[in-house]
């Protein structure tokens, strides 16, 4: 659900955040760990699907070594992208966001 992903984007202490302007800080590395974990539920969902990463790409309007590097963490995927591969994989956006315990990324 959509709902996992949103602490990824939003401080626990949001009202402090929010009040002191304040940057939402990540956890050592975390950014690094985010990426991993999307990419590895992607590559879950492509699998899934019995979808090669050729054909997921194709169809994302992606080449394939950049689409293999986002299922490996090493891109950090903008939206448009994350909507493109969602309906290549055809899949709902909030099943691709769903990430769990994405709360232990921030401090």
């Amino acid at each position: 659900m959509i709902s996992d992903i949103i602490p990824l984007f939003t401080s626990f202490k949001m009202k402090k955040t929010l009040n002191s302007k304040q940057p939402i800080e990540l956890k050592d590395a975390a950014e690094e760990k985010i990426l991993k974990a999307f990419g590895e539920k992607l590559k879950a969902l492509r699998t899934a699907k019995d979808f090669s990463q050729d054909t997921v790409a194709f169809v994302s309007g992606l080449s394939r070594s950049y689409y293999a590097e986002i299922e490996l963490g090493k891109r950090n995927v903008s939206l448009i992208n994350i909507i493109r591969i969602a309906v290549a994989l055809e899949i709902e956006l909030d099943e691709l966001l769903a990430l769990k315990e994405s709360k232990k990324f921030f401090k």
